[in-house]
């Protein structure tokens, strides 16, 4: 049999009737539409959360007080200075780079006729090294700032541009915390969207001056460490981990009364949380697609009985039974292919627009193709192959007497 012909009559056999043909490959159309549109769309986000976190820095970790968020700002089971020189001071933590303190205070600031209220980092000029925002104008708070408890702010971008206006050379300028002046000595920006989001709308200050003048208490928010080999950041988070559980006197069913974050795991929580939701919209498609198969199984029968006269004439002029059952069964393969070519080129083209709407990578997986090209034949191949076996076994006389 030549299979180049089988597939040119099967395409036009499919296309005499093109409005029957197209609602029936509706359903893989949707199918693998779905399936490439989320794929794309869940790996673009992994990578975009993943660029962001290299931006940010996947090689530190932070330590907040607290088994839960809602005792962490509160500060109910607070840090304190004890814990950072004993995470400082321990020799065998010999992956710990940068140990920086940090403390927070909500207060109302006040600058040039505005007025708001802001978050308040007091910080060491070691938080520079770890989180690395963008110093865009003047300098960072100094360690001879912070020894001399100088009331100096440096302000992030977004800050800046509230207080003072856009193209404002600020540096020199004063703001006012609780009634207290503070020089202005810096701005800082980033232009990570995850770290964008508290470092351009904050302030900061030496840490001895938020506890001393700001909180009144010598209590941290977070304490941030930054390692010199990010492949075994899991290893220095351990020990961190048991050095503080030794200090806080925990026993060993007790739950840690602090909580330790690295970029890492946030990355392994999204690509947990993407793998999931994958799998949920591809077994949604999967029951599209057998919903198509549905279709095209029900349209080759229809098939079949509308050329029962053909099969009996190509019967009684020699034709045998595994070249009828090929030619519905090629029919059928041709139909679910071309739903499933349809349903790549929407995906790819709907997860395109996806990233450019939303700023993330255009990812298009060419596994994911050849997977979804495969289910498209394979579902031609098990919905067609009843009909096409039915078409096969007719008797060439009744097919031919078939009215």
């Amino acid at each position: 049999m030549d299979y180049k012909e089988t597939i040119r009559e099967a395409a036009q056999a499919l296309r005499r009737n093109v409005l029957r043909t197209s609602l029936t490959m509706l359903g893989i159309i949707i199918g693998i539409t779905a399936v490439i549109l989320i794929y794309s769309i869940g790996q673009g986000a992994v990578r975009f959360i993943t660029d962001e976190l290299s931006s940010f820095g996947t090689d530190y970790f932070q330590i907040n007080p607290g088994s839960s968020q809602v005792s962490t700002f509160a500060g109910s089971e607070a840090l304190t200075f004890d814990d950072l020189d004993a995470i400082r001071n321990d020799s065998s933590l010999t992956n710990i780079n940068y140990v920086a303190p940090i403390a927070m205070a909500s207060e109302t600031i006040t600058a040039n006729g505005e007025e708001d209220e802001l978050l308040i980092y007091g910080i060491t000029h070691e938080i520079l090294d770890i989180l690395k925002p963008e110093v865009i104008e003047g300098e960072f708070i100094t360690e001879d700032q912070e020894i001399s408890s100088e009331r100096v702010a440096v302000l992030g971008a977004d800050v800046a541009e509230k207080f003072f206006g856009e193209d404002t050379a600020i540096v020199g300028e004063t703001i006012k915390i609780n009634n207290r002046t503070f020089r202005v000595t810096g701005v800082v920006e980033s232009s990570s969207v995850l770290a964008g989001g508290f470092i351009n709308n904050s302030l900061y200050i030496p840490i001895d001056v938020v506890i001393n003048q700001i909180i009144g208490e010598e209590r941290l928010q977070e304490i941030d460490i930054s390692v010199h080999d990010s492949n075994t950041i899991n290893q220095t988070i351990a020990d961190v981990e048991a050095l503080l559980r030794d200090r806080h006197n925990l026993d060993e069913d007790d739950e840690n009364d602090f909580q330790i974050q690295s970029a890492k795991d946030i990355l392994s929580t999204v690509e947990t949380i993407t793998s999931l939701l994958t799998a949920m919209i591809v077994a949604i498609s999967g029951i599209s697609l057998i919903v198509g198969g549905v279709g095209v199984m029900n349209i080759m029968l229809v098939s079949v009985t509308e050329r029962t006269r053909e099969i009996g004439l190509l019967k009684s002029i020699g034709a045998k039974e595994k070249d009828i059952l090929t030619q519905f069964l090629v029919e059928s393969m041709v139909m679910t292919l071309a739903g499933g070519v349809i349903g790549i080129i929407l995906g790819v083209a709907g997860a395109f627009f996806v990233s450019l709407a939303f700023k993330i990578p255009f990812v298009v997986s060419v596994p994911a193709i050849v997977i979804a090209a495969g289910v498209s034949i394979l579902v031609g191949i098990v919905f067609g192959l009843y009909p096409a076996r039915r078409a096969a076994r007719l008797s060439p006389i009744d097919a031919l007497r078939y009215e």
